[in-house]
Protein backbone atom coordinates (compact mmCIF):
# COMPACT_ATOMS: atom_id res chain seq x y z
CA UNK A 1 0.00 0.00 0.00
CA UNK A 2 1.27 3.46 -0.93
CA UNK A 3 1.29 6.16 1.74
CA UNK A 4 0.81 9.74 0.66
CA UNK A 5 0.62 13.01 2.57
CA UNK A 6 -2.22 15.30 1.55
CA UNK A 7 -1.23 18.93 1.09
CA UNK A 8 -3.35 22.05 0.83
CA UNK A 9 -1.76 22.94 -2.51
CA UNK A 10 -3.15 19.86 -4.26
CA UNK A 11 -5.49 20.91 -7.07
CA UNK A 12 -9.14 21.61 -6.35
CA UNK A 13 -11.34 22.07 -9.42
CA UNK A 14 -15.04 22.92 -9.62
CA UNK A 15 -17.08 21.69 -12.58
CA UNK A 16 -20.67 22.35 -13.61
CA UNK A 17 -22.55 19.31 -14.98
CA UNK A 18 -25.27 19.65 -17.59
CA UNK A 19 -28.56 20.49 -15.88
CA UNK A 20 -30.78 18.90 -14.77
CA UNK A 21 -28.42 16.69 -12.83
CA UNK A 22 -28.97 14.41 -9.83
CA UNK A 23 -26.67 11.57 -8.82
CA UNK A 24 -26.57 11.24 -5.00
CA UNK A 25 -29.55 8.81 -4.83
CA UNK A 26 -27.60 6.46 -7.09
CA UNK A 27 -24.38 6.85 -5.07
CA UNK A 28 -26.27 6.11 -1.87
CA UNK A 29 -27.97 3.05 -3.36
CA UNK A 30 -24.85 1.50 -4.89
CA UNK A 31 -22.23 2.05 -2.18
CA UNK A 32 -21.70 0.81 1.38
CA UNK A 33 -21.17 3.02 4.39
CA UNK A 34 -17.45 3.43 5.15
CA UNK A 35 -16.49 0.62 2.76
CA UNK A 36 -15.03 0.80 -0.76
CA UNK A 37 -16.92 -0.40 -3.83
CA UNK A 38 -14.31 1.04 -4.78
CA UNK A 39 -15.84 4.51 -4.28
CA UNK A 40 -16.15 5.37 -0.59
CA UNK A 41 -19.26 7.53 -0.44
CA UNK A 42 -19.87 9.79 2.53
CA UNK A 43 -23.57 10.63 2.62
CA UNK A 44 -23.17 13.59 4.96
CA UNK A 45 -20.58 15.43 2.85
CA UNK A 46 -21.90 13.90 -0.42
CA UNK A 47 -18.36 13.03 -1.45
CA UNK A 48 -17.05 10.03 -3.37
CA UNK A 49 -13.35 9.17 -3.08
CA UNK A 50 -11.41 6.47 -4.89
CA UNK A 51 -8.25 5.41 -6.68
CA UNK A 52 -8.07 4.53 -10.40
CA UNK A 53 -5.18 2.34 -11.59
CA UNK A 54 -6.48 0.42 -14.62
CA UNK A 55 -6.81 2.14 -18.00
CA UNK A 56 -4.68 5.16 -17.04
CA UNK A 57 -1.02 5.90 -17.71
CA UNK A 58 -0.54 7.19 -14.18
CA UNK A 59 -2.67 6.28 -11.16
CA UNK A 60 -5.22 8.85 -10.10
CA UNK A 61 -6.80 9.40 -6.71
CA UNK A 62 -9.55 11.94 -6.14
CA UNK A 63 -12.39 13.03 -3.94
CA UNK A 64 -15.44 14.41 -5.75
CA UNK A 65 -17.98 16.33 -3.68
CA UNK A 66 -21.50 17.08 -4.94
CA UNK A 67 -21.94 20.70 -3.90
CA UNK A 68 -25.39 21.03 -5.45
CA UNK A 69 -27.76 19.12 -7.73
CA UNK A 70 -30.93 19.65 -9.71
CA UNK A 71 -31.00 22.71 -11.93
CA UNK A 72 -27.82 24.36 -10.58
CA UNK A 73 -25.39 21.45 -10.17
CA UNK A 74 -21.80 21.90 -9.03
CA UNK A 75 -19.09 19.32 -8.25
CA UNK A 76 -15.80 19.99 -6.46
CA UNK A 77 -12.88 17.73 -7.39
CA UNK A 78 -9.93 17.39 -5.03
CA UNK A 79 -7.09 15.77 -6.98
CA UNK A 80 -5.06 13.76 -4.47
CA UNK A 81 -2.60 12.27 -6.94
CA UNK A 82 -2.15 12.00 -10.69
CA UNK A 83 -2.56 14.49 -13.55
CA UNK A 84 -5.40 16.93 -12.78
CA UNK A 85 -6.70 16.80 -16.35
CA UNK A 86 -6.96 12.99 -16.13
CA UNK A 87 -8.71 13.20 -12.77
CA UNK A 88 -11.27 15.66 -14.13
CA UNK A 89 -11.88 13.48 -17.18
CA UNK A 90 -12.44 10.42 -14.96
CA UNK A 91 -14.78 12.27 -12.59
CA UNK A 92 -16.83 13.66 -15.47
CA UNK A 93 -17.19 10.14 -16.82
CA UNK A 94 -17.83 8.34 -13.51
CA UNK A 95 -20.31 10.94 -12.28
CA UNK A 96 -21.91 11.04 -15.74
CA UNK A 97 -21.89 14.82 -15.98
CA UNK A 98 -22.22 15.17 -19.75
CA UNK A 99 -25.36 13.11 -20.29
CA UNK A 100 -28.01 15.22 -22.00
CA UNK A 101 -31.32 14.54 -20.28
CA UNK A 102 -34.19 14.01 -22.72
CA UNK A 103 -37.67 15.55 -22.71
CA UNK A 104 -39.23 14.08 -19.59
CA UNK A 105 -42.78 14.73 -20.79
CA UNK A 106 -42.32 11.89 -23.28
CA UNK A 107 -41.06 9.58 -20.51
CA UNK A 108 -44.05 10.43 -18.32
CA UNK A 109 -46.42 9.80 -21.23
CA UNK A 110 -44.93 6.33 -21.61
CA UNK A 111 -44.62 5.68 -17.85
CA UNK A 112 -47.03 7.93 -15.88
CA UNK A 113 -45.83 6.55 -12.55
CA UNK A 114 -42.34 7.98 -13.06
CA UNK A 115 -43.63 11.57 -12.89
CA UNK A 116 -43.20 12.10 -9.14
CA UNK A 117 -39.68 10.66 -9.09
CA UNK A 118 -38.61 12.77 -12.08
CA UNK A 119 -39.93 15.85 -10.30
CA UNK A 120 -38.26 14.96 -7.00
CA UNK A 121 -34.91 14.00 -8.57
CA UNK A 122 -34.47 16.16 -11.69
CA UNK A 123 -31.87 14.72 -14.01
CA UNK A 124 -31.45 11.47 -12.05
CA UNK A 125 -28.89 9.23 -13.75
CA UNK A 126 -26.53 6.35 -12.93
CA UNK A 127 -22.90 6.75 -11.99
CA UNK A 128 -20.55 4.92 -14.38
CA UNK A 129 -17.44 2.77 -14.13
CA UNK A 130 -14.08 4.08 -15.38
CA UNK A 131 -13.28 0.90 -17.35
CA UNK A 132 -15.06 -1.91 -19.16
CA UNK A 133 -13.09 -4.36 -17.03
CA UNK A 134 -14.51 -2.99 -13.78
CA UNK A 135 -17.97 -2.74 -15.29
CA UNK A 136 -17.98 -6.33 -16.55
CA UNK A 137 -16.66 -7.86 -13.33
CA UNK A 138 -19.26 -5.95 -11.29
CA UNK A 139 -22.00 -7.13 -13.64
CA UNK A 140 -20.87 -10.74 -13.20
CA UNK A 141 -20.82 -10.34 -9.42
CA UNK A 142 -24.36 -8.90 -9.60
CA UNK A 143 -25.77 -11.89 -11.48
CA UNK A 144 -28.82 -13.26 -9.61
CA UNK A 145 -27.97 -11.44 -6.38
CA UNK A 146 -29.73 -8.66 -4.44
CA UNK A 147 -27.91 -5.32 -4.52
CA UNK A 148 -26.76 -5.35 -0.89
CA UNK A 149 -25.14 -8.78 -1.20
CA UNK A 150 -23.44 -7.96 -4.52
CA UNK A 151 -22.05 -4.76 -2.97
CA UNK A 152 -20.64 -6.67 0.01
CA UNK A 153 -18.85 -9.10 -2.32
CA UNK A 154 -17.55 -6.25 -4.50
CA UNK A 155 -16.28 -4.47 -1.41
CA UNK A 156 -14.38 -7.55 -0.24
CA UNK A 157 -12.91 -7.93 -3.73
CA UNK A 158 -11.72 -4.33 -3.64
CA UNK A 159 -10.38 -4.48 -0.07
CA UNK A 160 -8.44 -7.70 -0.57
CA UNK A 161 -7.18 -7.38 -4.15
CA UNK A 162 -7.37 -3.69 -5.08
CA UNK A 163 -4.50 -1.21 -4.94
CA UNK A 164 -4.58 1.08 -1.90
CA UNK A 165 -3.30 4.53 -1.11
CA UNK A 166 -3.14 5.87 2.44
CA UNK A 167 -3.72 9.62 2.56
CA UNK A 168 -3.83 10.00 6.35
CA UNK A 169 -3.57 7.86 9.47
CA UNK A 170 -7.28 7.11 9.35
CA UNK A 171 -8.04 7.24 5.65
CA UNK A 172 -7.33 4.86 2.79
CA UNK A 173 -8.58 5.02 -0.79
CA UNK A 174 -9.00 1.94 -2.96
CA UNK A 175 -8.84 1.04 -6.62
CA UNK A 176 -10.62 -1.80 -8.39
CA UNK A 177 -8.43 -4.93 -8.74
CA UNK A 178 -6.57 -5.10 -12.05
CA UNK A 179 -6.83 -8.19 -14.29
CA UNK A 180 -3.31 -9.20 -13.23
CA UNK A 181 -4.19 -9.00 -9.52
CA UNK A 182 -7.28 -11.12 -10.09
CA UNK A 183 -5.36 -13.67 -12.14
CA UNK A 184 -2.61 -13.91 -9.51
CA UNK A 185 -5.22 -14.38 -6.78
CA UNK A 186 -6.79 -17.37 -8.51
CA UNK A 187 -10.28 -18.83 -8.43
CA UNK A 188 -10.05 -20.22 -4.89
CA UNK A 189 -9.36 -16.80 -3.38
CA UNK A 190 -12.24 -15.31 -5.36
CA UNK A 191 -14.49 -18.01 -3.93
CA UNK A 192 -13.29 -17.16 -0.42
CA UNK A 193 -14.25 -13.56 -1.12
CA UNK A 194 -17.80 -14.65 -1.91
CA UNK A 195 -18.02 -15.40 -5.62
CA UNK A 196 -19.63 -18.66 -6.65
CA UNK A 197 -17.42 -21.27 -8.31
CA UNK A 198 -18.75 -20.41 -11.75
CA UNK A 199 -18.48 -16.65 -11.29
CA UNK A 200 -14.89 -17.06 -10.10
CA UNK A 201 -14.14 -19.09 -13.22
CA UNK A 202 -15.77 -16.48 -15.46
CA UNK A 203 -13.77 -13.60 -13.95
CA UNK A 204 -10.51 -15.56 -14.04
CA UNK A 205 -11.17 -16.48 -17.68
CA UNK A 206 -11.64 -12.85 -18.69
CA UNK A 207 -8.56 -11.75 -16.72
CA UNK A 208 -6.53 -14.49 -18.39
CA UNK A 209 -7.68 -13.39 -21.85
CA UNK A 210 -6.56 -9.82 -21.09
CA UNK A 211 -3.23 -10.60 -19.41
CA UNK A 212 -2.03 -13.66 -21.32
CA UNK A 213 -3.76 -13.39 -24.67
CA UNK A 214 -3.71 -9.61 -25.09
CA UNK A 215 -7.49 -9.33 -25.42
CA UNK A 216 -8.46 -5.65 -25.59
CA UNK A 217 -11.62 -5.56 -23.52
CA UNK A 218 -11.60 -1.77 -23.29
CA UNK A 219 -12.06 -1.35 -27.05
CA UNK A 220 -15.60 -2.72 -26.70
CA UNK A 221 -16.69 0.56 -25.16
CA UNK A 222 -16.06 2.24 -28.50
CA UNK A 223 -18.25 -0.14 -30.49
CA UNK A 224 -21.90 0.49 -31.40
CA UNK A 225 -24.24 -1.04 -28.79
CA UNK A 226 -25.33 -4.10 -30.78
CA UNK A 227 -21.80 -5.02 -31.82
CA UNK A 228 -20.47 -4.42 -28.31
CA UNK A 229 -23.15 -6.58 -26.70
CA UNK A 230 -22.54 -9.38 -29.21
CA UNK A 231 -18.81 -9.21 -28.46
CA UNK A 232 -19.38 -9.38 -24.71
CA UNK A 233 -21.82 -12.29 -25.04
CA UNK A 234 -19.00 -14.20 -26.73
CA UNK A 235 -17.17 -14.29 -23.39
CA UNK A 236 -17.85 -17.26 -21.12
CA UNK A 237 -20.35 -16.42 -18.39
CA UNK A 238 -21.70 -13.31 -20.11
CA UNK A 239 -25.32 -13.40 -21.22
CA UNK A 240 -27.55 -10.62 -22.60
CA UNK A 241 -28.35 -9.11 -19.18
CA UNK A 242 -24.70 -9.04 -18.07
CA UNK A 243 -23.53 -7.67 -21.43
CA UNK A 244 -26.13 -4.90 -21.54
CA UNK A 245 -25.57 -3.90 -17.92
CA UNK A 246 -21.78 -3.84 -18.31
CA UNK A 247 -21.92 -1.83 -21.53
CA UNK A 248 -24.41 0.71 -20.16
CA UNK A 249 -22.56 1.09 -16.86
CA UNK A 250 -19.30 1.80 -18.67
CA UNK A 251 -20.36 3.89 -21.65
CA UNK A 252 -23.39 5.67 -20.18
CA UNK A 253 -25.37 4.73 -23.28
CA UNK A 254 -29.00 4.78 -22.11
CA UNK A 255 -30.61 3.74 -25.39
CA UNK A 256 -30.71 0.04 -24.45
CA UNK A 257 -33.86 -1.54 -23.05
CA UNK A 258 -33.17 -3.96 -20.18
CA UNK A 259 -36.31 -6.09 -19.73
CA UNK A 260 -34.18 -9.04 -18.55
CA UNK A 261 -33.68 -7.26 -15.22
CA UNK A 262 -36.16 -8.22 -12.48
CA UNK A 263 -36.09 -4.76 -10.83
CA UNK A 264 -36.73 -3.15 -14.22
CA UNK A 265 -39.74 -5.37 -14.90
CA UNK A 266 -41.22 -4.71 -11.48
CA UNK A 267 -40.55 -0.98 -11.80
CA UNK A 268 -42.23 -0.87 -15.21
CA UNK A 269 -45.35 -2.35 -13.64
CA UNK A 270 -45.26 0.11 -10.74
CA UNK A 271 -44.90 3.02 -13.16
CA UNK A 272 -47.75 1.82 -15.37
CA UNK A 273 -45.46 1.83 -18.39
CA UNK A 274 -46.84 1.21 -21.85
CA UNK A 275 -44.30 -1.35 -23.02
CA UNK A 276 -45.38 -1.18 -26.65
CA UNK A 277 -44.23 2.46 -26.71
CA UNK A 278 -40.85 1.78 -25.04
CA UNK A 279 -39.77 -0.49 -27.89
CA UNK A 280 -40.60 2.27 -30.36
CA UNK A 281 -38.59 4.97 -28.58
CA UNK A 282 -35.10 3.53 -28.36
CA UNK A 283 -33.54 6.83 -27.29
CA UNK A 284 -35.53 6.61 -24.05
CA UNK A 285 -35.48 2.86 -23.45
CA UNK A 286 -32.34 2.66 -21.31
CA UNK A 287 -33.22 5.67 -19.19
CA UNK A 288 -36.73 4.30 -18.63
CA UNK A 289 -35.19 0.96 -17.62
CA UNK A 290 -32.94 2.73 -15.12
CA UNK A 291 -35.68 4.95 -13.68
CA UNK A 292 -38.08 2.01 -13.41
CA UNK A 293 -35.50 -0.02 -11.46
CA UNK A 294 -34.81 2.99 -9.24
CA UNK A 295 -38.53 3.40 -8.59
CA UNK A 296 -38.81 -0.25 -7.58
CA UNK A 297 -35.81 -0.09 -5.24
CA UNK A 298 -37.10 3.11 -3.62
CA UNK A 299 -40.55 1.56 -3.19
CA UNK A 300 -39.06 -1.25 -1.09
CA UNK A 301 -37.85 1.33 1.46
CA UNK A 302 -41.19 3.06 1.95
Amino acid sequence: MTTRDVHDEEPVIVIKPRAPYTITPHLKQFTLKNRPTPCIYDEESRSCARLVTWGVEEEVAYEATILSEGWEPLIKIHVICGPPETAVKIVKHVLNTEYVYPDTSTIIEICPGLGRMIEEYPGLRPALNPSMWESLVKAIVNQQLPIYLALRITSKLVERLGEKISISKNRTLYGFPTPLKVLDAGAEKLRNIGLSRRKAEYVIGIAEAIVRQGYDLEKIGGLPPRRAIDELIGLRGVGPWTAKLAYMAYTGNLDIFLPEDLAVRRGLRLAGCRKELISKTTSYAGLISYLAAALYELSKKT
